[in-house]
């Protein structure tokens, strides 16, 4: 039998959609549903073995690795202390949040190589000079080509490859369309194959669906090293960097900037952005602290309470869990005393803000009881607590950061769990600690 012959008798048909592979062509998918995707693929030869390289794991763990800084301190923190050699770093947010901005800033302080599909060179220079930015160290190609861009790290070592997006990407050897389910797949898989053996970290820019989600498919998460999200309000001036992933460091991090004219900016006074110097003389008002992973950051909650006349009442919110707010509703109405039944509650957390953990419990409370009974709750009083379903107040993590941060804003009184009020003088705080065991003595101190 001739190569030729066996060649076609081996062949192979890949959707260029999702990357499924078939026995024979078929004009419809049965893995995604696309029609008329499916084409023949270039046969898969078998090529000699090589043996694997064995490393000691005893001699090379005993030693940590040696981060690469980014040039940007609030970058770094949420990457877990600066960029790791031979790591892939994949940032994801919606179109025109400032990913493109971000990874040339970080560019500029290494020795870089900037790929990009949807900018040229001349577009890439100019926003450079826009962000008065040094970019001696960095050079510019259009190329989206796996293999041309393989040839030219190899060639050039920089100290920091950057593509953007991962959805431009291409192999030649691939059927399929630009920015196709396989082709994003095994182009990501290749550039993580040479970040691995060159030991050149390489950063993507990813575009994500109307879901929120990075367009492509999950297993390019799972192929990284670390997944960051960069979130923000387009009406407000201010981006949040997260970290979903990170092989090297924590993911509860957060990073702070705002959008300027000269690019992003590192926010210092992070507690500016969430409060508001007018929120102590407004009912429905209330401020609590949350925890970022190193950082605590304190925030306004907002609360309005109305009369309803339908039979099913609403509640709302933004910025805080639905389903928590209900919880709290509930527990308000049975061991608050509060009729809510007639009521609509919206809760809203003040500059955008997302809070996932239950030490904002009692803040929440507060605010929806103040705005009840439109009665502001007094001015520097901070909240901290968890609230169960009985109405008590149970204690939080880390709760002594949380004081010192009230105390480092000028706060004068905290409203604590009974254990948590224990901790105010150790963590440094010189004014008024009030210990509450249910939110009835809440709400009695309060009101």
């Amino acid at each position: 039998m001739t190569a030729k012959a066996a060649d076609k008798k081996h062949a192979r048909f890949v959707c260029t959609s999702c990357g499924a592979e078939h026995p024979k062509w078929a004009g419809r998918c049965d893995a995604c549903g696309s029609w008329n995707t499916i084409a023949a693929a270039e046969p898969v030869h078998s090529r000699a073995a090589r043996k694997a390289v064995l490393h000691p794991l005893a001699d090379e763990s005993s030693e940590a690795p040696c981060r690469v800084t980014g040039g940007i301190a609030e970058f770094d923190l949420v990457t877990g202390g600066g960029i790791v050699p031979g790591s892939v770093i994949l940032i994801g947010g919606d179109p025109g949040i400032g990913k493109s901005t971000l990874a040339l800033q970080i560019a500029c302080s290494l020795r870089s190589i900037y790929f990009s599909g949807e900018e040229s060179p001349l577009q890439i220079r100019q926003r450079a000079v826009r962000l008065a930015v040094p970019a001696e160290k960095v050079r510019v190609s259009s190329s989206t080509t796996v293999e041309e861009i393989q040839a030219v790290v190899e060639a050039e070592k920089p100290e920091l490859v950057v593509i953007d997006s991962v959805q431009t990407l291409s192999l030649a050897e691939l059927p399929g369309y630009r920015g196709s389910v396989g082709q994003i797949r095994e182009s990501t898989a290749r550039l993580v194959e040479l970040a691995k053996r060159t030991d050149i970290p390489i950063i993507l820019i990813g575009h994500i669906t109307k879901d929120g989600a990075i367009a492509g498919p999950k297993m390019l998460e799972h192929l990284v090293d670390t997944v960051l999200y960069f979130e923000g309000d387009f009406s407000r001036d201010y981006r949040i960097l997260r970290a979903f992933k990170n092989r090297f460091g924590s993911v509860n991090e957060i990073g702070l900037f705002r959008m300027t004219e000269k690019g992003l900016q590192e926010i210092r006074d992070k507690n500016s952005l969430f409060l508001s110097p007018f929120s102590s003389h407004a009912a429905g008002s209330a401020v609590s602290a949350s925890l970022e992973g190193s950082r605590i950051i304190l925030f306004e909650v907002q609360s309005l309470v109305t009369f309803t006349n339908f039979s099913n009442p609403r509640r709302m919110a933004d910025g805080f869990d639905l389903n928590r707010l209900i919880l709290i509703a509930a527990v308000l109405e049975k061991h608050g005393m509060l009729k809510l039944g007639t009521c609509d509650v919206f809760v809203n957390v003040a500059g955008g803000f997302s809070i996932t953990e239950t030490a904002s419990d009692l803040a929440v409370a507060m605010a929806i009881a103040s705005s009840l009974r439109e009665r502001p709750i007094p001015a520097h009083t901070g909240f901290a607590g968890e609230i169960a379903l009985s109405g008590e107040v149970r204690p939080v993590p880390q709760c002594h950061r949380r004081i010192q941060e009230f105390a480092r804003s000028g706060f004068k009184t905290l409203v604590l769990s009974k254990k948590d009020s224990l901790e105010t003088k150790a963590a440094g705080f010189a004014g008024e600690a009030i210990g509450v065991a249910n939110i009835a003595e809440a709400m009695e101190y309060l009101f």
